[in-house]
């Protein structure tokens, strides 16, 4: 079934909802249009030809199968505790799935959503400033009934939910009412009133790891994420902080 506008715009807390069968990235049509755009408008498509992920990487996004949207929201000049925001993004989707009846849904630290050990989804932050302060668009992407890959983009183990057979009218009306209203009430609390229940899906706790930065390569244990969403990486005896940037976490 084809997302349908008029349902998904009733579930809204605010903003207005637009849906494109086809479109080059949802991130960027909200980016282009965010000084016109009210506060928590939502962008959807069938298809991305363009979708894109971290570092600049490509998001496979084939016609009907999965979920791709956006969220423009508006922050003050003095949004100082932004830097975490994905991680309560990614936690309001697993939260949200878990709510759903599905098992095993698991996050990895900044962006990403795994099911049963592989690569679910994705999320990107993106923002423009403005006048009053800054512009930030929510990116996501869920595979939910992804038929097959092209190997060339996903180079990666990944998983859809297509066994759970999601009216994705309803999960997306579901998912952008909890991420409007956590991203009101983040923008009072700030990170340390999600820290403790994001650390129940975190993936890779406890477990040796390696974090890739654009000149080497940092092994060690994760021990978690604390109140400022760092993640926390144990050497030997040697404890450090690493805050959210261009790297990415790996199994080791």
């Amino acid at each position: 079934m084809k997302l349908n506008q008029a349902q998904i715009q009733k579930a809204l807390l605010c903003g207005q909802a637009i849906v494109f069968d086809e479109i080059g990235s949802t991130n960027e049509y909200l980016l282009t249009h965010h000084q016109t755009l009210e506060n928590g408008s939502v962008c959807l498509a069938e298809k991305q030809t363009a979708g894109r992920g971290r570092r600049g990487r490509t998001w496979y996004s084939p016609e009907s199968e999965n979920l791709y949207f956006s969220i423009l929201w508006h922050y003050p000049k003095d949004a100082a505790n932004l830097p975490p925001l994905s991680l309560v993004v990614a936690l309001i989707i697993a939260e949200s799935l878990t709510k759903q009846n599905v098992d095993n849904i698991q996050i990895k630290w900044p962006n990403d959503i795994y099911y049963n050990g592989k690569k679910m989804g994705g999320i990107l932050l993106e923002s423009q400033a403005n006048h009053k302060g800054l512009d930030l668009v929510i990116g996501i992407g869920l595979n939910l009934d992804m038929t097959k890959v092209d190997e060339k983009i996903v180079t990666q183990a990944w998983a859809d939910l297509s066994q759970y057979h999601f009216d994705r009218n309803k999960l997306v009306c579901h998912l952008a009412y909890e991420l409007q209203k956590n991203l009101k009430i983040y923008s009072l609390v700030g990170f340390s009133h999600y820290a403790q229940r994001w650390q129940k899906f975190d993936i890779f706790y406890n477990k040796p790891v390696k974090l890739i930065t654009e000149n080497t390569e940092i092994h060690g244990t994760s021990l978690g994420i604390n109140e400022l969403g760092e993640l926390i990486l144990q050497q030997d005896q040697v404890i450090q902080y690493f805050s959210i940037g261009e790297m990415s976490l790996r199994g080791d």
